[in-house]
């Protein structure tokens, strides 16, 4: 970590230019006792800038390029499909403009390496066969069996997990379904197919989504995750509730020990395929096990989770008048750490109904701090952040002009277990 002025020395810019860098959400520094310290992570992104200045493209360009890498946060091989699509279009117009040969020969080698590394085989990512002692029916407690079971490279990538009671949970594609959302299994799609749908859907969210929430939302995983010994993860189990399109896991990958267990759940099998089909491509395999079930009906036995990241509370709380966190404490080892991310609003605009007056209880940060205290957790970060204070676009419907949304970030362990 250095200071600013050792930052700027060092990549031979001046101060007013990383203090722009920062503003516009291009360098995300960490603050501490009222000064920014600037990591590794910094001095990447600042010869990224350096780097794509040289091929002459323009600040607005480069901030999109990092959205996109930090949203994404794609394998090599879809980050240089991104990559490629804009050097040509930037290729195109260098080879009009005779003073920027300098640039076009960049932009010339940089589209012969993307060209060579395009070849890539997708490695299918299944349930871990060292995972199955972790499972249990819900319905009856006791542990299950597989049976019909597709197994290769000790993961389960087809198959039936069943208990004395009959119940029944399907694994497809490398995705386990629980009974209350086994009827998704029909409905899986081709991978590519997948991922020609999330591209297009990122370029436009990000084409489409106010920069200043782009960037909120990649600082909170940022900061978050900052605060966390990635060291002490090894040979722990983790719990995600709420993965989504894995923003945060991506964003924490290559840290993860091999011997780590990401649990990833969510009950929206389409954004599971979309994680499972980017992590396929990555040429560094971790242990990461998909669940698509309701949080409440996981298959996994008590007392068996380490870290709980807890993304999921607020979607749950949308449509339902529990707190979520409270009602899957069971799953959690005695000494265990939380990892929160809760959003609430300052107030409710009058046209806000996409969460409705019975749920809005904790959507306030007062109501969420209570109920967290109430479990017992030993405070290690906590800090709040504004998400938006206008309509970000037509993706975020849940945020119209005159709110105010925050996402408040928490980790803590459970007392009693320093």
């Amino acid at each position: 970590m250095v200071k600013i002025g050792e930052f700027a020395k060092n990549n031979n810019v001046s101060i007013d230019t990383v203090r722009h860098y920062m503003d516009i959400g291009l360098i995300i520094p960490e603050k501490r006792t009222g000064q920014y310290q600037f990591d590794n992570k910094c001095y990447e992104d600042i010869q990224d800038i350096i780097y794509l200045k040289d091929l002459e493209f323009t600040l607005n360009e480069i901030k999109k390029i990092f959205q996109f890498k930090r949203l994404g946060k794609l394998s090599a091989l879809q980050n240089n499909q991104y990559y490629k699509r804009l050097f040509e279009g930037k290729y195109e117009i260098e080879k009009k403009i005779n003073q920027y040969q300098k640039a076009k020969q960049k932009l010339k080698n940089e589209m012969i390496r993307l060209h060579h590394s395009e070849d890539h085989n997708y490695i299918p990512i299944g349930i871990p066969f060292s995972a199955l002692s972790l499972f249990e029916c819900k319905k009856c407690c006791t542990e299950l069996s597989i049976s019909n079971g597709d197994i290769q490279s000790n993961q389960i990538l087809n198959g039936t997990l069943h208990c004395e009671c009959e119940e029944q949970y399907i694994i497809k594609d490398g995705i386990l379904f629980s009974s209350d959302t086994v009827e998704h299994s029909n409905h899986l799609q081709k991978q590519d197919q997948v991922m020609d749908n999330f591209n297009h859907f990122l370029t436009d969210y990000i084409k489409e989504t106010d920069d200043k929430f782009i960037n909120n939302l990649f600082k909170t995983i940022d900061l978050t995750f900052k605060k966390i010994d990635m060291d002490d993860l090894e040979n722990k189990t983790m719990l995600h509730l709420g993965t989504g399109l894995g923003f945060s896991l991506r964003h924490i990958y290559d840290s993860l020990p091999n011997k780590t267990l990401y649990i990833a759940v969510d009950h929206d099998y389409e954004r599971h395929q979309v994680l499972k089909s980017i992590l396929e491509t990555y040429d560094i395999r971790k242990n990461i096990l998909f669940i698509c079930s309701d949080f409440l009906n996981i298959p996994i036995k008590n007392k068996s989770i380490d870290y709980l990241i807890d993304t999921g509370t607020s979607t749950y709380n949308s449509n339902h008048e529990s707190f979520l966190l409270k009602e899957i404490q069971h799953y959690l080892k005695n000494k265990s750490y939380l990892v929160g991310s809760y959003i609430y609003y300052s107030n409710f605009h009058v046209q806000n109904n996409t969460i409705e007056e019975p749920f809005r209880k904790y959507f306030q940060i007062k109501n969420i701090k209570e109920e967290i205290n109430k479990l017992n957790y030993d405070p290690i970060f906590d800090e709040s952040i504004i998400y938006s204070d206008k309509t970000p676009g037509k993706y975020e419907i849940h945020i119209f002009e005159g709110e105010k949304v925050f996402n408040y970030m928490y980790i803590g362990k459970k007392l009693g277990s320093r």
